[in-house]
């Protein structure tokens, strides 16, 4: 069945252009003196992201996202990058990801068997909301030793989407008037103030308590020094806590949405899952059986070839030349992950939801990019997968959904691509 059948026009403008122009494509920009180019082969990719990447900065408009206060990890360059990240990397290797593990699987397990409360309801569930709970009660109890009550989780996962709505229209609009409205304005602050207040709230208590026995990732953040005077530093320590917490995430939620959204829909890959997750032979799911779960990995990397990103910019910091050619210092280089993604020169029949193309080596792995490559690759990526495998296990041990009649995949622009309309279902027990 094919993966998609009514894309939204944002993500599929960028794979025309290159269609029709070619791997290197000069953009019209709405400003004079405004030069953008369009990239297209993986090619590029590499020599954006890994072997020149010092070339490269995130494009000014990517700070929108921050709305107004200090720019987090993500949006960090040079010196600062490395000094921030540096303190942070161990806690995301796969040393310490096994460590915190059985927390994060035992708070994957109670939301999901949470989820029997649905079952027999005559109303659809939104099941990409309840996994966006999933996730973050994984990542809180794991990465920040906090265990939070579901409806603060609830209230959490809704207030950070809408958070992310309206600051990716605010990114999106970065070169229009400041004049002109921005959409989702109203509620994108409600959410802001809202978030905020919560993060004002940890870092308190935090500080109240002292140090967990084993510092977690929010006593590191409060053991880092930051530049500048007492309110940006303070400022810095919560932009990179709602990064960790927040962006972090919807990565994960949107990408197991779309990875069961897209399982509903080819019955034939569903049967397979669950194949591979009766394999188990009903026992809980932990990290240790992650390797026994190579399907689902397959299904996960696959839902996120089709998720996929509209763009990703680039500014260069010095003149280059790509492609033979001339990149200016200043100007600005464009990727769509959604267009590399479907890209037939790199993929077999790309239309489709085939998972099993990831069991194979002949991935070109510079034409797929959902946490980016090279040495800014995603800190948080391989907890993504552990979580989001975990996750998918743990769902489909316990039901099996029917989706609404006539509801169709349709890309949601967020922080992190998610589901026009959520995704409507009915839960089942198996």
């Amino acid at each position: 069945m094919v993966a998609d059948q009514r894309a939204n026009p944002v993500y599929t403008v960028l794979p025309e252009i290159a269609r029709r122009y070619g791997d290197v494509a000069s953009l019209p920009m709405p400003l004079p003196g405004s030069t953008v180019t369009l990239l297209s082969h993986p090619e590029y990719v590499d020599h954006i992201m890994t072997r020149h990447h010092l070339r490269y900065v995130k494009h000014e408009a990517a700070h929108q996202l921050v709305v107004g206060e200090p720019p987090a990890l993500p949006l960090l360059e040079g010196d600062e990058w490395k000094r921030t990240r540096r303190p942070l990397n161990p806690h995301f290797g796969e040393q310490a990801l096994a460590g915190v593990s059985p927390q994060m699987a035992a708070a994957v397990r109670e939301r999901v068997e949470a989820w029997a409360r649905h079952i027999g309801a005559a109303d659809w569930v939104n099941l990409e909301h309840e996994l966006g709970a999933v996730v973050m009660d994984g990542l809180m109890r794991s990465m920040f030793t906090m265990t939070l009550e579901p409806d603060t989780l609830d209230k959490y996962v809704d207030a950070a989407r809408d958070y992310g709505t309206y600051v990716v229209s605010l990114a999106a609009m970065y070169l229009f008037p400041s004049a002109l409205p921005r959409p989702f304005r109203k509620r994108g602050e409600a959410a802001k103030r809202y978030l905020l207040s919560e993060l004002d709230s940890f870092i308190v208590e935090r500080r109240s308590q002292g140090p967990q026995t084993e510092p977690d990732v929010l006593d590191v953040l409060l053991g880092m020094s930051f530049d500048g005077n007492p309110r940006y530093q303070y400022g810095r320590l919560r932009s990179e806590l709602s990064g960790l917490v927040f962006a972090g995430f919807e990565t994960t939620a949107e990408a197991l949405a779309w990875t069961l959204a897209l399982l509903f829909r080819n019955p034939s890959v569903l049967a397979k899952a669950y194949a591979a997750v009766d394999a188990l032979g009903g026992a809980s799911v932990e990290y240790a059986h992650l390797e026994q779960l190579t399907y689902l990995r397959a299904c996960f990397d696959e839902a996120q070839r089709i998720q996929a990103a509209p763009a990703n910019v680039r500014t260069a910091t010095e003149d280059d030349e790509i492609g033979g050619y001339f990149i200016p210092k200043g100007s600005h280089v464009v990727i769509s992950p959604y267009g590399l993604h479907r890209d037939a020169r790199f993929w077999t029949k790309p239309e489709l939801f085939e998972p099993e193309r990831f069991l194979t080596d002949k991935i070109n792995r510079n034409a797929f990019i959902p946490f980016n490559i090279g040495p800014r690759k995603c800190m948080g990526s391989r907890m993504a997968y552990i979580e989001g495998v975990i996750a998918l296990a743990a769902i489909l041990q316990r039901y099996t959904f029917e989706i609404r009649p006539g509801w169709e995949p349709k890309h949601q622009m967020r922080t992190s691509t998610g589901l026009v309309g959520g995704l409507p279902v009915r839960i089942h027990r198996r």
